[in-house]
């Protein structure tokens, strides 16, 4: 048998003040410690220019690319402590795998870092400043990078709750020509988030010319776009025949 529950109500009013108390004081404790650490962060230094970080790898930038990323990878544990990415200057993290990227341009590293790490933050700015980094160095190398992209995007429409960033990185990706290899899947993201938009009669128009065009082989592929054709179809008279209020 359960043995009835006190109310809150009938606690000592003593235990109940002890307890705030004691309550507040450990607030006070971890917010003072939180404020010694932050004091205690040593900011990332400005680096050098990536013409300079070339010259002292004498020939090994894919090496030396890689030694620079994880050390800034590292960055963020300084004596035996794991700092919180909400300390670091993301203009200077920017700096620094810009930098990366120009020393050792065939390395993935850096756009990795990116989106899988330094998007782990709670500000809506810095996050918006990964997304520009990748959707700027996304050109350098397409066929290496279209992942990060479509990461991007992905970051653009659940983390910020961006439709329209999260299309415009979306319709890169399906823009790309067919000798850069990827799944459908991420060539599919546009008219995607064109539905999600209720843009159906653009996402209407993609599906058609894809289909059409005969570049898709894959019959899954092409079962898929067919049965999103028709379900778009079927929104969009649903969307004209609602009344206006």
């Amino acid at each position: 048998m359960r043995r009835a529950e006190r109310p809150l109500l009938q606690v000592p009013r003593p235990l109940t003040l002890g307890f705030v108390a004691l309550f507040a004081i450990q607030l006070g404790y971890h917010h003072v410690k939180d404020r010694e650490l932050a004091a205690t962060y040593r900011q990332l230094s400005q680096p050098l220019a990536a013409a300079t970080y070339r010259a002292a790898a004498m020939g090994s930038e894919q090496l030396l690319g890689h030694l620079l990323a994880i050390r800034l990878q590292l960055h963020d544990n300084q004596a035996g402590q794991h700092f919180r990415y909400s300390l670091m200057d993301y203009e200077r993290l920017i700096g620094w795998l810009e930098q990366i990227s120009d020393t050792a341009p065939g390395t993935e590293y850096p756009l990795l870092l990116a989106s899988r790490v330094y998007s782990q933050t709670g500000s809506e700015q810095r996050l918006r400043t990964i997304i520009a980094f990748i959707e700027r160095r996304f050109a350098d190398n397409p066929q290496r990078h279209w992942r990060r992209l479509a990461e991007a995007s992905l970051l653009a429409r659940h983390r910020l709750g961006d439709l329209e960033l999260a299309l415009r990185l979306a319709e890169r990706l399906a823009q790309q020509p067919e000798s850069v290899v990827m799944p459908r899947w991420a060539r599919d993201f546009e008219f995607l988030l064109l539905a999600e938009l209720n843009e159906f009669e653009a996402a209407i128009v993609i599906i058609q010319a894809l289909l059409e065009s005969d570049s898709i082989r894959d019959v899954d592929e092409q079962r898929f776009l067919r049965e999103k054709l028709s379900d778009f179809r079927q929104k969009l008279s649903e969307s004209r025949q609602a009344p206006v209020n």
